[in-house]
């Protein structure tokens, strides 16, 4: 499949409830954590979805969820999809893509460290940004550095 329209019909089959956000029009899916390989591989091989713009994170701490938001682009058809995958906030765990999308490995890394959640059999795991005895997800919102816990103390001295 080469063209737009094309693309958009066969997003439309296989996703009868697919959205589109006024701020962003490329259409978006929610797939299940256990299908998100399926689904890109889906996304990959059949419309042609060569290119893992990004992968990263939603805090939902009310709902107890990490929303994961994939964005894709094929460049022959020059469009763009949003995946997400909704996970639990504790716990949260979905395999990895990064042997389908070799930009996953940077992206996974990224957002197991600063969000918490867990890319199943991700080549390597490792820390990417943060130091390894830092406790706690930056980019959730409850996080407290551990220098800014005792901030209210500095400022009473």
């Amino acid at each position: 499949m080469s063209s737009p329209a094309e693309i958009l019909a066969a997003l439309r089959a296989r996703y009868p409830g697919m959205e589109s956000r006024p701020v962003d029009p490329a259409p978006q899916v929610t797939v299940p954590p256990e299908g998100v390989r399926q689904e890109l591989s889906f996304l990959r091989g059949d419309l042609g979805f060569d290119f893992l713009v990004f992968v990263t994170a939603l805090d939902r701490p009310a709902e107890a969820i990490i929303e994961l938001v994939y964005r894709l682009f094929s460049y022959s058809a020059r469009v763009s999809v949003v995946v997400r995958v909704r996970v639990p906030r504790d716990g949260g765990r979905v395999p990895s893509v990064s042997d389908l999308y070799r930009t996953a490995e940077w992206h996974e890394r990224e957002t197991a460290e600063l969000f918490g959640v867990e890319f199943s059999g991700h080549p390597d795991p490792r820390r990417l940004l943060l130091p390894d005895d830092l406790e706690g997800f930056p980019l959730r919102k409850d996080f407290t550095h551990p220098n800014l816990r005792r901030l209210p103390e500095v400022i009473a001295e």
